[in-house]
């Protein structure tokens, strides 16, 4: 199959989509399904972005992922298709660094319909937000998560040909710069130069395989390991951005619920004790990562992807006022008591 260029935004054609009721004669297609094997296909959720359709068959099941050409926000938030192609290119960087188990395996794809099919998650998995939603907060998923992305910084980092394949800064623009950096910045202007700095920053920092979707609704916890989806923002670029992108989540979790915060806390401390023991040389500096955390919690209530389980005006404002103090000081803070300020809501 031909491959459309992903340094290419704007070159995303109408196609039909998969359904439920075409799903199983793709994966014929693709040589996943064996001819005249009845399979039955459903829908997961694909987030914003993508239709998920898990198809099941006598002896196997797989997911067939293809990228939605219009995001499913009410804002406009233009996202070329071709991010499906950089997901699936990152998929397979992965699982060839990776221990076993840690991503899904790719098994087919065809480019040009902006899909690809992986293998379906084992059964016996905890989705790490459903988790953290419900109260349950497990230090070791927070371990295992830490571990699990500094194992890809840090072997990145290493590796030059990965610099060149995802050199790309298009997927990280448009899939987060855009929509949360500076559509933030202008509606709050006390802040919006400290946010356009940091912004500039992060862009100037190529050191490892960016994930940009570090979050723990894409983290299924195991007994024995995590696994993790979702790549379609990866880059070369900054490490602080995944740091914080997951501090983000932990941090909005304890302002949505107080009484988790102290354990929301200490998995913070876990995630980042075993990041940094796997990132080695690669970890960010400090003040990096309390600048991107202020960024991303002010784009999560004045970006183009708003938190949906803080409804409140007045969480939101909390969210606002912590995101404000983390920009103003995050030259000056070491990340320990960033946190302590952070999580002390």
């Amino acid at each position: 199959m031909s491959t459309p260029s992903v340094g290419r935004p704007g070159a995303s054609k109408p196609l039909e989509l998969t359904t439920e009721a075409t799903a199983a004669h793709v994966l014929v297609e693709l040589g996943v399904v064996p001819p005249g094997t009845p399979a039955q296909a459903r829908a997961l959720s694909g987030g914003i972005s993508n239709v998920v359709l898990a198809v099941g068959w006598r002896g196997g099941r797989a997911v067939l992922k293809q990228s939605l050409p219009k995001l499913r926000v009410a804002a406009e938030w233009p996202f070329d298709r071709a991010r499906i192609v950089n997901e699936r290119r990152c998929m397979e960087y992965l699982a060839s660094i990776l221990p076993a188990g840690s991503v899904p395996d790719v098994l087919a794809h065809d480019d040009d319909r902006f899909l690809f099919v992986m293998s379906h998650a084992p059964d016996g998995a905890v989705n790490w937000k459903d988790a953290l939603l419900a109260g349950t907060v497990d230090l070791v998923t927070a371990e295992r998560a830490g571990r699990l992305l500094g194992l890809i910084h840090g072997r990145s980092a290493r590796d030059p040909g990965v610099a060149a394949r995802f050199a790309d800064q298009w997927p990280l623009v448009q899939g987060r710069v855009d929509p949360y950096h500076r559509t933030a910045a202008p509606v709050n202007p006390a802040v919006a130069a400290l946010v356009e700095a940091e912004a500039e920053r992060m862009l100037a920092t190529r050191r490892a395989l960016v994930l940009g979707d570090w979050s723990p609704k894409n983290l299924l916890a195991y007994p024995d390991r995590v696994l993790a989806l979702d790549f379609e923002v990866a880059h070369w670029g900054d490490p602080a951005f995944d740091v914080a992108f997951l501090l983000t989540h932990l941090v909005l979790k304890a302002v949505r619920r107080a009484a988790d915060a102290g354990a929301l806390r200490a998995a913070a401390d876990a995630f980042l004790a075993a990041y940094a023991d796997a990132a080695g040389p690669v970890a960010p500096p400090d003040e990096h990562v309390t600048a991107e955390l202020g960024c991303l919690l002010l784009a999560r209530v004045d970006g183009k992807s708003v938190i949906e389980y803080l409804p409140g005006d007045e969480q939101r404002r909390v969210v606002r006022t912590l995101a404000y103090d983390l920009l103003r000081s995050s030259g000056d803070r070491a990340l320990a008591p960033t946190l302590d300020h952070a999580f002390a809501r």
